[in-house]
C-alpha cells in the first residue's frame, strides 16, 4: 500500500464515528454513555459502544455481534465490498450531516480512552472458546467444573489464548476494556496478567431476569469457585480483578441499578482477610445509595480465598487437587 492511501485510511479512522453512525441509524444511549464511552442502538436491536483512543482515532465493539474495530471495519460489516469501495463510501462522508443523526445532544465530547482500545480488542479476537472439557488449568488445577464453565451465564466469558492461558474479559459501561489472564501448573506456579493496553473493568456472568443475588469476588477464579461450590442458579457474579477503582465502583452501581426489585441482595463474596475487608468498605460505600441489602460472606478459614474453600473440599471428597 503505498503512502497516499495509507494516509488516507488513517484519516479515514478519525472521521467521527458517532456522527457516521448515526446516519447509519444508529441513535446514542445517553444513559448509558460517558466521556469514554458512546453507547449507540439500532431499531434492528444492534449495539456497540465506540471509543476514542489517545491518538485520536475512533473504535468500537459489538456488543451483540463478533465485529469491531475502526470506522473501516464497521463498513465493512454494514455494506460488505472490498476496501477499495469502503474507500468511497468515506470519502464522501465529511462530518456535516451530523447535525441530521437523530440522537440527543450530549453533555459531553467523547474523550480518550485511558486504555488502547483497539489493541485490547485485537487481543481478544485472537482468542477462542474453551473446550468441552473446560479450561486445563480451571479444570485441573482450581477444581472449577466443566459445567460451571459452560453455564450458559459463563457462555463467551471463559477463553483461552495461543498459549494456554485462560482469558476472562473485563467489561466497562463503553464494552469490552481490557481482559484477565490466569495459568498455572502442578508444581504450584501461577501466573496473573492482563491484557496490554486494557484497564480493569469487571469480570461477570450474563444476567437473566430472574436473579436475585449480585455476588461480587475479588478474582474470576473466586467468581466460578463460589459458583461450583453454591450453585449459580439467580445469581449474577462480578469480579473486579483485585482492588477496585473509581470507574469499577462506577460499574458495580450501574450493575446494581439493573437488579430486578424488589427482592434482590448484593453479596461480597470476598477473601477472608484485610485486603477483603478494605474491598468490601469500599462496596459499601459506592453501592449504599442503591436500596439494597449488602451481605458480607467470607470463607470459614481466616486468610483464605473462595477458591481454597473449594479445593479443600474436592481434597475431602478424594481427589489430590493440589496447587500452591
Amino acid at each position: 500500500m503505498d503512502s497516499s492511501r495509507s494516509d488516507e485510511l488513517d484519516r479515514f479512522k478519525r472521521i467521527d464515528l458517532v456522527a457516521y453512525a448515526g446516519t447509519r441509524g444508529y441513535v446514542v444511549d445517553r444513559r448509558a454513555s460517558s466521556r469514554n464511552g458512546i453507547v449507540m442502538r439500532h431499531a434492528n436491536g444492534d449495539k456497540i459502544g465506540v471509543g476514542k483512543t489517545p491518538v485520536g482515532t475512533f473504535v468500537y465493539y459489538n456488543f451483540k455481534g463478533d465485529d469491531s474495530g475502526t470506522i473501516i471495519d464497521l463498513v465493512q460489516t454494514l455494506d460488505g465490498g472490498s476496501l477499495g469501495d469502503v474507500r468511497k463510501i468515506l470519502r464522501n462522508f465529511d462530518g456535516s450531516v451530523a447535525m441530521h443523526a437523530p440522537s440527543p445532544t450530549l453533555p459531553f465530547k467523547l474523550q480518550p480512552s485511558q486504555h488502547d482500545a483497539s489493541r485490547v480488542l485485537a487481543g481478544w479476537m485472537k482468542t477462542k472458546p474453551i473446550g468441552a472439557k473446560g479450561h486445563p488449568y480451571l479444570t485441573e488445577f482450581r477444581g472449577i467444573s466443566a459445567d460451571v464453565q459452560h453455564d450458559p451465564i459463563f457462555k463467551g466469558r471463559i477463553h483461552i489464548d495461543a498459549r494456554g492461558n485462560a482469558i476472562f474479559p473485563h467489561y466497562n459501561q463503553s464494552g469490552l476494556c481490557g481482559y484477565e489472564l490466569k495459568n498455572g501448573n502442578a508444581s504450584g506456579t501461577t501466573f496473573t496478567g492482563f491484557s496490554p493496553g486494557g484497564v480493569k473493568g469487571l469480570a461477570c456472568s450474563r444476567p437473566r431476569p430472574d436473579d436475585r443475588e449480585m455476588i461480587i469476588c475479588e478474582t474470576a477464579i473466586d467468581m466460578l469457585s463460589v459458583a461450583t461450590l453454591e450453585g449459580a442458579h439467580g445469581k449474577r457474579f462480578f469480579s473486579t480483578a483485585g482492588q477496585m477503582s473509581p470507574m469499577q465502583a462506577e460499574c458495580l452501581r450501574s450493575a446494581a441499578e439493573k437488579m430486578p426489585r424488589p427482592d434482590s441482595r448484593i453479596v461480597l463474596a470476598l477473601d477472608h482477610d484485610q485486603g477483603g475487608q478494605m474491598i468490601a468498605a469500599q462496596i459499601r460505600e459506592a453501592l449504599g445509595s442503591m436500596s439494597l441489602p449488602i451481605i458480607e460472606h467470607y470463607p470459614p478459614d481466616k486468610g483464605s480465598d473462595w477458591n481454597d474453600v473449594l479445593l479443600a473440599r474436592r481434597n475431602c471428597d478424594g481427589t489430590t487437587l493440589q496447587l500452591g
